[in-house]
């Protein structure tokens, strides 16, 4: 009897170890554990850290009793593939007195693209039935578009607005992107018979001091704290001096006296000039007055009588002779110069 038991319990006990190995070769169903994924908002060209974690419901509580090693599979909304990582097991207490044996493993993603995306993890086990998948997580992201760095892009739309024979206007439109700065202004150069460089705030520039009739080329760049853009030029001539109007020398129309020589005597109107002769040929009359006095002339008074021009000279009391001189005078005009002609008078008595 003895003998039949030990043989009874000996088969029992196979019975079991068979048992035991048939549930542990089944494969894990679907949803068999606590699948999380931690992965945050981020920008395009900046690395994203994709941190998964398993845990599943029946846990052992050593990694030694875990019926298979846990790997996670990650994928973007985008069809980016990130491939596959194996978890690496650590019993980490679930909250309450017993520990349990937590999968996790990280994925470095770089977003290429802006936009919002679903990122995707699957926690498969390896089993003896195979691998199984065994959670699944997902994450909702924003991946914002990069931030601009670096330089500005390049001013646009430059254009000459204005022309002189020594100053260039300037107008141009601000560039698209400022860069990885707010733009502090703009540097303007020239370069032809002369060269130069001026830095401004606003967008547009008056450059002077140029060379008449010339051709000069106007660059322009943006700037900021991180440098300057290229640049943008033009080729703009200068306008042509204006060609000076001739000059002539103003003269008299008629002759510069009638009736008698350059004398006079004292206290006595004489007539000296018809008034159409003091007309000068560029249209004005000439004005006349006495310079020169000598010490003995009183005084020199000038009248016109009809169309005649008169002087009249005074002697002092007791002088015998004097002289003055006689100026004929008109100021410039546009193409003429001034006229002046003198001529000495002499006074008697």
């Amino acid at each position: 009897m003895k003998h039949n038991l030990s043989a009874r319990v000996a088969i029992l006990a196979g019975v079991g170890v068979i048992a035991s190995s048939l549930a542990f070769a089944l494969p894990a169903s679907a949803d068999s554990g606590n699948t999380t994924l931690n992965a945050g908002n981020g920008t395009v060209n900046v690395n994203q850290v994709l941190a998964a974690t398993y845990v599943a419901y029946d846990a052992s509580t050593s990694c030694d009793d875990e019926p298979g090693a846990v790997t996670f599979g990650f994928k973007i909304s985008n069809g980016t593939d990130l491939g596959s990582v194996a978890g690496t097991c650590t019993p980490v207490s679930n909250g309450s007195t017993t520990p349990v044996a937590t999968w996790t493993a990280s994925m470095n993603w770089t977003p290429t693209q802006n936009g919002n995306f679903t990122v995707t993890t699957s926690a498969s086990q390896q089993l003896l039935g195979g691998n199984g998948v065994v959670g699944t997580a997902k994450s909702r992201v924003k991946i914002a578009a990069a931030a601009p760095s670096g330089a500005p892009s390049k001013a646009r739309n430059l254009k000459v607005t204005g022309v002189s024979t020594n100053t260039v206007s300037l107008n141009w439109d601000a560039p698209t992107s400022a860069g990885g700065s707010d733009i502090s202004g703009y540097i303007v150069k020239w370069s032809g018979p002369t060269s130069g460089q001026i830095s401004v705030q606003p967008t547009n520039a008056n450059v002077g001091s140029l060379s008449a009739g010339s051709s000069y080329t106007f660059s322009i760049s943006a700037t900021n704290a991180q440098g300057w853009s290229d640049w943008v030029s033009v080729t703009q001539n200068t306008a042509n001096a204006p060609t000076p109007a001739p000059v002539q020398q103003q003269v008299l129309n008629g002759p510069a006296w009638t009736g008698g020589g350059p004398k006079v005597k004292t206290g006595k109107w004489k007539t000296f000039n018809d008034t159409q002769n003091l007309d000068t040929n560029a249209g004005h009359e000439a004005q006349l007055k006495a310079t020169k006095r000598s010490s003995s002339v009183k005084s020199v008074s000038f009248r016109y009588k009809g169309e005649f021009a008169q002087v009249k000279a005074v002697l002092k009391k007791g002088a015998k002779r004097g002289t003055f001189t006689l100026v004929e005078y008109a100021p410039a005009v546009p193409g003429f110069t001034a006229l002046r002609m003198t001529r000495v008078i002499k006074v008697v008595k």
